[in-house]
């Protein structure tokens, strides 16, 4: 995998590269793979800055505390229900986030003197003029095909139907000189076939081969799975002190864009409010026969905010007060929540893609020792979440349900049905 990436920086001959990596600000995922590439730049002695707004600009600039940090614009789109029609009744606003990404991406070229500029799925930072013509603008992104509304639960039409949108993104895409798939270049092993390939390919890098030599760009690159926990051995001494040794636990991951992240962390704390106080002390039914959990580890996946420090809650969280068998990480470090999710004895969090390579990645590293039980929670008008969600439900990966009719203490006890075991290609 580290192979691909180096070759993406290579396009570009020079004694030193300077690169800028920037993420999308919508939920943390756009920010936690880029960390990856990051650490390879700086390994391989390049001058790396790093990029980015709100929560995402936020989770980078402190897992590398030692970068020069460069504040992106922020995007102005409003996430409510439905992330399709969002974007519809937000075009413009989004048309104008690509404005000023490229106006600021032509500054900070000119003023850095980059030689590269990788954005993840920021479509308009592409740097314009002399200055912009000597840099090699790398895009990432694993959405080759859209997925769409109401078809997601038929993927090979959604696939079509979504090329008849393909007009509209194309003269981005084409903007740039590469564009890096962080997915296996064969379907048949790909986490998501029909969002990163299209539906004509089956082999990807020999696809993308033939398209260089027709002279035709961008460039597509698949670079296999990529992971904040890359290289991390497959056990860790710095487990987390204090957790539950007996029993068993819950850890539910939240992640992705407000108010969907929020929605979420009230209904589970409530559900397990009521869980836990309509059982406790009751051991007769509960925690030892697969009744009840003996705690919840909630990461709550909100940098720099202050209700929670090691695991210990102080307060409340949105109104609801919590308890001894509740313990919360706002944002926890890479050895946290690498303990965290080995440990745990059911996981609970979005299907979203990047999240699914974290998961991918620690499996495939921890080859023994009880199974892994994932529950995969759609986010009310994802549609790339219930694509996800489904399939893993197919192969038998998963437990994948609804938003809306989440029950947390219902899917607990339906959880020895799936088995996650996902590993690299």
């Amino acid at each position: 995998m580290k192979d691909g990436f180096v070759r993406c920086f290579e396009a570009t001959a020079c004694d030193k590269r300077r690169i800028l990596l920037v993420p999308l600000d919508w939920g943390l995922g756009h920010a936690t793979r880029l960390a990856s590439w990051v650490q390879e730049a700086v390994d391989r002695g390049d001058k790396v800055w790093i990029g980015g707004s709100g929560q995402s600009g936020a989770w980078l600039k402190a897992r590398f505390p030692d970068l020069p940090y460069e504040e992106a614009p922020t995007w102005t789109i409003q996430h409510t229900s439905n992330l399709a029609w969002d974007l519809l009744k937000s075009w413009r606003s989004y048309r104008r986030s690509l404005r000023d990404d490229k106006q600021w991406a032509t500054d900070v070229v000119r003023r850095l003197k980059l030689t590269h500029l990788v954005s993840d799925h920021r479509l308009g930072l592409r740097a314009q003029g002399v200055d912009g013509s000597l840099v090699h603008h790398v895009l990432m992104m694993h959405q080759l095909t859209m997925a769409l509304p109401l078809l997601w639960r038929w993927p090979r039409v959604m696939q079509w139907v979504s090329l008849m949108l393909w007009g509209i993104l194309r003269p981005y895409w084409s903007s740039f000189d590469e564009i890096v798939i962080p997915d296996s270049a064969h379907r048949v092993k790909a986490l998501a076939p029909h969002l990163s390939h299209f539906p004509w390919v089956k082999d990807g890098e020999q696809w993308s081969i033939k398209r260089e030599e027709l002279g035709k760009t961008p460039r597509f690159r698949y670079t296999g799975w990529r992971s904040r926990f890359e290289g991390m051995p497959p056990r860790t001494k710095g487990f987390v002190q204090n957790l539950s040794q007996a029993g068993s636990s819950i850890l539910v991951i939240l992640s992705g864009p407000e108010p969907a992240r929020s929605r979420l962390e009230a209904k589970v704390i409530t559900q397990w409010q009521a869980w836990y106080s309509a059982e406790e002390g009751n051991h007769t039914q509960g925690y030892y026969d697969g009744g009840q959990p003996e705690e919840l580890w909630l990461v709550r996946g909100v940098p720099d905010s202050h209700g929670a420090v090691n695991g210990v809650v102080n307060g409340t969280i949105q109104g609801i007060r919590t308890m001894k068998a509740l313990r919360v990480w706002d944002s926890p470090d890479d050895q946290t929540m690498y303990s965290l999710l080995l440990k745990a004895d059911w996981i609970v969090g979005r299907p979203g893609y990047s999240s699914l390579m974290d998961y991918a990645c620690l499996r495939a590293a921890v080859t023994d020792g009880k199974p892994w039980r994932f529950c995969a929670v759609q986010a009310r008008g994802h549609s790339e979440q219930a694509y996800l969600g489904q399939r893993l439900k197919c192969l038998g990966q998963a437990d994948f349900r609804n938003e809306n009719t989440f029950d947390l203490r219902e899917a607990w006890l339906d959880r020895i049905k799936v088995k996650f075991t996902y590993s690299f290609p």
